[in-house]
């Protein structure tokens, strides 16, 4: 992917989740998520990985001893995704997942899509089904907090190596108790990771800790980061206790990356945690010095414009129809 001009990968990455969203939109239109034009940006992180997971795993683990290999998304939403600012239709997570290692001749044996609405995780069935990537999928309507001890065990239990995408909107869903399990899965898992959230719910915490009020965010903060958060001097140094305790306290991750993705009220994250296989340190960087060339680019630096060249909207990257 790296080979390829911005460009043409730009132009193969929107050509692809755009087609695949307007056949997704063939089933209950009106039943959407909605988010902004930079998820783009996270969608390219996690397809990326797949494509490195699935290779690596289908020959290393699959072909070899028989592993099934599974994709759990935990807050998968109705698999379309509307933007606020111009309308634009996106694949979600889960759709664009399975059918990126559907593309490279390395399907996922099994995929569990977890949605709490229950209206959105219907709808996000039948879409699938619609476009031929049901497949072995469990669609569980269930809060991620309440089934996720079940979800590891069941992983656990079997012959299986995951990738798990923790993607929740700001911190909300985030707790060390629903996390651990997860991250302790054999494989690899990415979390989106809202960094100035964090910061600012301890800031906040530390100045008003007379308050009584602030009792349950001092028992939220210890509860997802350990009592070392008080020690924090920026944001930065929450974000580096968090993926230390991640890779201190999940025996099964051994090496992690992150790429930022900014916007317009400021950026969060996406971390990425690898599991305890042959190379993971070179191959998380890898997958982190790839995305960030493309993040970086004139295309990833302005993707609203490239979406409005992609639609029709402007003309170019740097000049409209006016």
């Amino acid at each position: 992917m790296v080979k390829k001009t911005d460009d043409d990968f730009f132009n193969e990455v929107l050509s692809n989740n755009l087609a695949l969203a307007l056949e997704l939109r063939e089933i209950d239109p009106e039943c959407t998520d909605n988010y902004n034009d930079r998820s783009i940006l996270k969608l390219i992180c996690i397809e990326y990985w797949v494509r490195m997971f699935a290779r690596i795993c289908d020959k290393q683990l699959r072909k070899r001893y028989g592993y099934d290999m599974v994709y759990v998304d935990t807050m998968a939403g109705s698999g379309l995704t509307s933007t606020k600012r111009a309308g634009d239709y996106f694949a979600g997570s889960c759709p664009s997942a399975i059918k990126s290692a559907k593309d490279i001749g390395c399907p996922f044996d099994t995929v569990i899509a977890v949605e709490i609405d229950k209206n959105k995780a219907a709808t996000l069935g039948r879409r699938l089904n619609n476009a031929n990537l049901a497949g072995n999928t469990m669609i569980v309507d269930y809060d991620i907090s309440d089934v996720a001890n079940g979800i590891s065990n069941h992983l656990q239990k079997n012959n299986t190596v995951s990738f798990i995408v923790i993607d929740p909107q700001a911190l909300q869903g985030m707790t060390w108790a629903t996390l651990k399990p997860l991250l302790s899965c054999k494989g690899d898992a990415m979390v989106t990771w809202f960094e100035n959230e964090a910061w600012r719910l301890r800031t906040a915490t530390v100045t008003k800790n007379h308050h009584k009020a602030m009792n349950s965010n001092i028992e939220r903060l210890d509860e997802l980061f350990g009592e070392s958060w008080r020690d924090a001097e920026s944001a930065s140094e929450l974000t580096d206790i968090f993926i230390s305790r991640v890779l201190t306290e999940c025996v099964n991750k051994t090496a992690y990356s992150k790429v930022k993705i900014s916007h317009t009220n400021g950026y969060h994250w996406m971390i990425l945690f690898a599991g305890n296989f042959q190379n993971a340190h070179k191959l998380v960087e890898e997958w982190r010095s790839n995305v960030s060339k493309r993040f970086e680019s004139a295309h990833g630096k302005d993707i609203s414009s490239l979406l409005d060249v992609k639609s029709g909207r402007q003309r170019s990257l740097y000049g409209d129809f006016s």
